[in-house]
């Protein structure tokens, strides 16, 4: 991936390209901020710094080093990411699942860590969370202290690295804070807060600002033929969440499986007594659903209420609804107010 391929972050690129420029590339980066936007920056920043033939503002993307980072098979930049137990696999690490790796980042570079866990599901893991385990330390310990096969860098990309657990995060502490000559660590978190402070102090901190919406049209109409007007709707919908723009444009029809799935409840709810098998075969279903599939259904939930209030209070640009969505709400809407709406966000 080349820097122009990554939506928005201009000024962040511009201080990567400096610091490479200048010689003063940071042993340790932590990029923060905007969901999404993480992996696909590190990328790109891994590519250049490896690129045999390098730009001014980018890497070359034709030699041999760019389309091997491009393909994501390069042999000096490695990644991390939460992974799951299952499946008959002892003691799993990323490399186990780097096959579903490639094949979900190349089709969404800014796929979100429920898609990424749903990909990777099998037999028994579907109760669990992603994770990055103890052994996983130990593994980049290892990498890092190989010669470079070929980059001048070697680069290890760390995907929500508030995943690790304690052990493995203070087993990389030291080689955080001293690391090979010529190697690069780059974390790209959605939750900085749940990283250790210990982990936080060894790192150049690199705060991802939300995308524009002119960045994200511009994304959107480069893979979707889109009016401008329908895709500027879907930006303002998105609030800068790029994967999320890119899940309302690839929407067919009506209101979103989460949206279904609360509305459905919310039938089922409003007389339980006469309807009562189907309302526990809902909640059966929702059980059996992983942890974080149910934390995505509470949150989708939670914007639906309060789409719908503002449906009734105000019903101006706060409104975050497509017209299918509204159709598809509208029996919905009238039963939200300021007079329940607490309750329901409680429920």
């Amino acid at each position: 991936m080349q820097f122009r391929d990554v939506i928005g972050q201009q000024a962040v690129k511009e201080r990567l390209l400096t610091s490479s420029r200048e010689g003063r590339v940071s042993h340790a980066l932590l990029f923060f901020g905007q969901p999404g936007s993480g992996v696909p920056l590190a990328q790109a920043f891994g590519q250049f710094l490896n690129c045999e033939s390098p730009l001014e503002d980018d890497s070359c993307g034709v030699c041999g080093s760019c389309k091997r980072a491009a393909k994501m098979v390069h042999p000096d930049i490695h990644f991390v990411y939460p992974i799951v137990t299952g499946g008959g696999i002892q003691k799993p690490k990323s490399m186990d699942y780097i096959a579903q790796w490639r094949e979900l980042l190349l089709a969404n570079p800014y796929a979100n860590l429920n898609e990424w866990v749903d990909y990777i599901m099998v037999g028994d893991s579907k109760s669990k969370q992603g994770f990055i385990p103890a052994e996983e330390a130990q593994e980049i310990v290892h990498k890092i202290n190989l010669k470079a096969f070929e980059g001048k860098y070697k680069v290890i990309i760390i995907w929500m690295p508030e995943k690790m657990n304690t052990t493995c995060a203070n087993k990389l502490l030291k080689s955080l804070e001293e690391p090979p000559a010529d190697t690069v660590f780059i974390l790209a978190s959605e939750a900085r807060d749940q990283l250790l402070v210990t982990i936080q102090s060894r790192m150049q901190l690199v705060k991802l600002s939300r995308l524009q919406e002119e960045e994200v049209v511009a994304g959107l109409q480069s893979q979707f033929d889109l009016p401008e007007a329908e895709a500027y709707d879907i930006a303002r919908l998105s609030e800068g969440d790029y994967n999320l723009a890119l899940e309302i444009a690839g929407r067919e029809k009506g209101a979103g499986s989460h949206e279904e799935a609360f509305l459905n409840w919310m039938r089922l709810c409003f007389n339980p007594l006469k309807v009562m098998d189907k309302l526990l075969a809902w909640v059966d279903g929702m059980a059996a659903e992983t942890r974080e599939e149910q934390k995505q259904f509470l949150a989708a939930s939670l914007q639906v209420i309060r789409e719908c209030m503002l449906v009734n209070v105000s019903e101006g640009p706060l409104v975050r609804l497509e017209e299918t969505q509204r159709a598809a709400l509208q029996k919905f809407i009238p039963f939200v107010n300021l007079n329940n709406v607490d309750l329901f966000s409680r429920l």
